[in-house]
């Protein structure tokens, strides 16, 4: 048994046998040998085994080249599992199954690898940098082309057990394979099958997880007090009439308002801030069903059938606090009753006296309720693929092969999404019946007037009223056929000149649907007022590769060769758009190879980003109205004259949340985006030392005309703003979309080429296995990455953050470490026992609100925790056949139980969960 993490194709499959060929991702050209001059990196049969994974992104994630994506520990986005090469977004990584796309199971295009089941997969290979030329748009940052098991004969049955050390956390595995030969020998055919069962862990389960601390400053020392969402489940009313009144208790009433204590009403303080993060998920409950079909038959001499098929059905189900309903933008001139029976009598007095001055008893205010007598929001989806490839391949001549295929998929996404609240009703439960304040005063029946004052203080029928599911469907159709010849053009003196030309057609169409009460607006749960999207493109593509052998077998000059290739793409969409590579490899004497690649690649706009409807979001950002030291007296004026915050209350305004409404959607005058990739780097297999490999690249990507929000988003596009505050700057025309009391909310943020990215670093690789007599096989492997830059500029007038070696902070999003590695040695005993140990290397990363005003050269943010420290985790994993058909496997994931670096982590990059275990078995017929 062998390693092959991430290694170079060189050590990942033997060598061909002589006259063979073969091809590895990041050409479509059959070579002698496994080098690419694009780094392509392997994760091999046994690797798969040994980190005995059942989420296929967990595979992935232990490659140096990714930064992680969505996966089991994540409770946002939409349940996918997601694979980010280089940190450039996964909608700039494209993923293949056997060289062919995949239908995404998003309208972004990008591809759910619950989707790809681990038992399904033979090996994976990974080729990073732009890859447009060879493979079509979304290569940007790089191509993860899953390879499946073929040619299989006989029965394998496995199952496989993993729980935590805490008990919870299960995850059940069921699968079978197999396959066997037909019609003597000319075809074969290959079924599995698999059922997964993984179980829910809250944040409750986790003290990390638990915990609501934010930053403050105390005498000039940044310090962690404790804090909470200011959408209390008590609930909170607030108006700028009430600022600088005193509660009941001799409490002056600020900015936040009146909370419903249960000492009785009172002025708010950020000690009742409300901790929702115990009831989100920690690892997302999932089911899920595969089977799938692959085979081959000689139809004639020279001609083959290939044929595959995939059937997957995932059950997700991911959960978050309660519904956070608030009166201000959802319910413009909302009005509180004073006649409501619940509302204490002393409460009613005071916003009588300070608010009813034409004694109608209705009070004009807002009102802030987190609705947990609901309970938790829950989102329960049912994913449906399905997948078939069927062609021909045969031989053109004795050295050129071509290739016929269709390729279809579907996705079907089903999500029922509970905890949401009726718009219209919540405000019909305020306004009570004179003649009967418990009633309501519309006419609607069913309606009860709603006691919102105090924890848990509503009844069944008020829940009744107000609560509400919504169902929102997605469908997802994509079709690609094509045609390809490659092989062998003809023969020079240093070696045969590779050829691969072809044609490719592929249609992409989706429609989100979403709940009729989302569409009008009248309800709100994970989000509010959803439009629905529809929309399709097609393209039509021709390309060519060459790679042609210059001088060989010379003094100095083993091998020297050129490699290049072109695509050109007509979209219906952005027009036609080119795409190109050119490099070429130097060998002075076997062992030895220097290597280099330049290449332009491109990515045209999807679906989601061209048509999608107007989606409410509440991002985080900061209101530069809010009165405070920082704000100008320039910004001041401005705030009245330009952005509409009423002068009465400018001199006490604040905005009542740290998430502000935000409107994003798609923009159908989309261009593609543009990238230039360039990477050198060297093989060195000394023949002195039999077994030993060693890699090194260096690759530089550079991104522009990205597709952002515009501004590249609202905290952004408020910076922009403050830096010239002008109506004629178009950044700050949509910031006066304001509430009477001077509040922003529904900011325009609409898709456009806007961003820019770059990064750059240095991968290595090194791999060594030695025979040891009697005691059996050592192999060892280590494959990292040294992080030079990872620039994100969201727009050309807001300065460039550099986030390598930062995280978060609004900014930087997944931890971008500087260094970090993966490395695991592994001990053989004859081919019967194996024990391997596993270490992951994270190096620190700080804060990116660092980052941030670096870039902008503001002063440092005073934090009580600035950086995350190293962090390790250690895989043990063995693995003992009893015989040759039997074996047994145990794991331990996180061998030391180190909990994630405290504060400053995201549950993608860092394990939230702690120290598992799994036992399993696999048994051959």
């Amino acid at each position: 048994m062998g390693s092959a993490l991430a290694q170079t194709t060189d050590s990942a499959s033997a060598s061909p046998e002589e006259n063979e060929s073969i091809t590895v991702t990041g050409s479509r050209i059959p070579r002698p040998d496994v080098d690419s001059n694009s780094p392509v990196n392997v994760i091999g049969s046994e690797e798969i085994r040994q980190t005995a994974a059942l989420e296929t992104e967990q595979l992935l994630n232990a490659l140096p080249q990714a930064v992680a994506g969505a996966g089991a520990q994540s409770n946002a986005g939409n349940g996918s599992a997601t694979v980010n090469l280089r940190n450039l977004g996964a909608a700039r990584t494209l993923v293949l199954q056997n060289g062919r796309r995949i239908v995404g199971s998003s309208q972004d295009g990008v591809v759910d690898l619950n989707m790809i089941p681990p038992s399904l997969i033979e090996r994976v290979e990974v080729v990073t940098g732009g890859a447009s030329a060879v493979y079509g748009s979304d290569a940007m940052a790089g191509v993860v082309n899953f390879v499946t098991k073929t040619d299989f004969s006989g029965l394998e049955l496995g199952a496989q057990y993993g729980i935590t050390d805490r008990g919870d956390g299960r995850r059940y595995n069921l699968e079978f394979t197999v396959g066997g030969n037909f019609a003597d020998g000319r075809g074969n055919m290959v079924f599995t099958g698999s059922y997964y069962d993984r179980s829910m862990i809250k944040g409750a389960a986790r003290d990390h997880a638990s915990l609501y601390l934010v930053d403050a400053v105390q005498n000039g020392v940044g310090v962690l007090v404790p804090g909470g969402n200011g959408v209390t489940p008590q609930g909170t009313i607030f108006t700028p009439a009430l600022v600088g009144k005193k509660d009941q208790f001799g409490n002056t009433i600020g900015t936040a308002g009146i909370f419903f204590a249960p000492e009785g009403w009172r002025a708010y303080t950020t000690a009742d801030g409300f901790n929702d993060r115990p009831y989100t998920n920690l690892q997302m409950p999932m089911k899920r069903w595969q089977g799938s079909i692959i085979g081959h038959y000689d139809v004639a001499e020279g001609i083959t059938a290939f044929w595959e098929g995939a059937y997957v059905r995932n059950e997700i189900n991911s959960t978050l606090g309660a519904v956070p309903m608030s009166s201000s933008g959802f319910i413009p001139g909302f009005q509180l009753d004073l006649r409501n029976p619940y509302l204490a009598p002393s409460l009613r007095s005071f916003l009588s006296t300070n608010l009813d001055s034409d004694g109608d008893n209705l009070v004009t205010l807002n009102i802030n309720r987190r609705l947990l007598d609901f309970g938790s929001r829950t989102d329960d989806q049912t994913r449906e693929f399905s997948r078939f490839v069927a062609g021909f391949k045969g031989a053109l001549t004795d050295r050129l092969n071509w290739e016929v295929f269709y390729n279809q998929g579907d996705v079907s996404i089903t999500e029922v999404q509970g905890g949401g609240v009726l718009i219209d009703n919540f405000a019909n439960s305020f306004l009570t019946n004179p003649s009967n304040p418990y009633d309501c005063a519309t006419t609607d029946p069913r309606c009860v007037t709603i006691n919102p004052f105090g924890l848990n203080s509503m009844t069944k029928p008020m829940i009744d009223y107000i609560y509400t599911n919504l169902t929102n469907i997605t469908r997802l159709h994509q079709k690609q056929a094509g045609a390809s010849v490659t092989g062998t053009l003809f023969s020079l003196p240093a070696g045969n000149v590779g050829i691969s030309v072809g044609a490719e057609y592929r249609k992409e169409s989706s429609t989100f649907t979403p709940d009729q009460l989302y569409i009008q607006g009248k309800a709100l749960s994970r989000s509010a007022g959803i439009q629905a999207t529809g929309g399709s493109f097609d393209v039509k593509e021709v390309y060519g590769e060459l790679v042609v052998p210059i001088l060989a077998d010379l003094p100095f000059v083993n091998l020297l060769a050129f490699e290049g290739g072109i695509r050109y793409s007509d979209y219906s969409t952005a027009g036609g758009v080119t795409s190109w590579k050119a490099g070429g490899e130097y060998s002075p004497v076997s062992g030895l190879k220097f290597r280099g690649l330049y290449q332009r690649a491109v990515r045209a706009p999807n679906v989601i980003e061209l048509y999608s409807g107007t989606t409410n979001t509440a991002p985080q950002a900061t209101d530069f109205c809010n009165a405070g030291p920082s704000r100008t007296a320039a910004e001041r004026t401005f705030c009245i004259n330009s952005l509409g915050v009423p002068a009465s209350v400018i001199d006490v305004f604040q905005q009542e949340n740290v998430q502000i409404r935000a409107l994003t959607g798609g923009n159908p005058n989309l261009q593609e985006e543009t990238s230039d990739t360039w990477s050198v780097g060297a093989v060195l297999r000394p023949s002195f030392v039999p077994n030993l490999q060693m890699t090194v690249d260096y690759y530089n990507i550079k991104i522009d005309g990205a597709i952002a929000a515009f501004g590249g988003g609202l905290q952004s596009v408020i910076t922009a703003c403050r830096a010239n505050l002008s109506m004629s700057n178009i950044f700050c025309q949509p910031l006066n979309k304001r509430t009477p009391d001077g509040q922003l909310y529904d900011v325009a943020l609409l898709n456009a080429n806007i961003a820019s990215m770059e990064t750059s670093g240095v991968d290595f690789r090194l791999d060594y296995r030695t025979d040891i007599g009697s005691l059996g096989r050592l192999s060892y492997y280590l494959a990292g990455s040294y992080l030079i830059k990872s620039v994100v500029q969201s727009s050309p007038i807001v300065a460039a953050i550099d986030c390598a070696g930062y995280i978060g902070g609004g900014s930087c999003g997944n931890a971008n470490p500087i260094w970090r590695f993966t490395q695991r040695l592994s001990w053989d005993v004859n081919d019967a026992f194996q024990v391997s140990v596993r270490h992951r290397f994270l190096d620190s990363v700080k804060d990116g609100r660092i980052a941030a005003a670096k870039a902008s050269k503001a002063a440092m943010p005073l934090l009580a925790v600035t950086e995350t420290g190293q962090i390790s985790y250690f895989d043990l994993s063995m693995s003992y056949d009893m015989d040759s058909s039997f074996t047994l496997y145990g794991n331990v994931d996180n061998l030391g139980d180190h909990n994630p670096p405290f504060q400053l982590y995201e549950r993608d990059t860092y394990d939230a969960i702690g120290r598992r275990f799994t036992i399993g078995f696999r048994k051959k017929f």
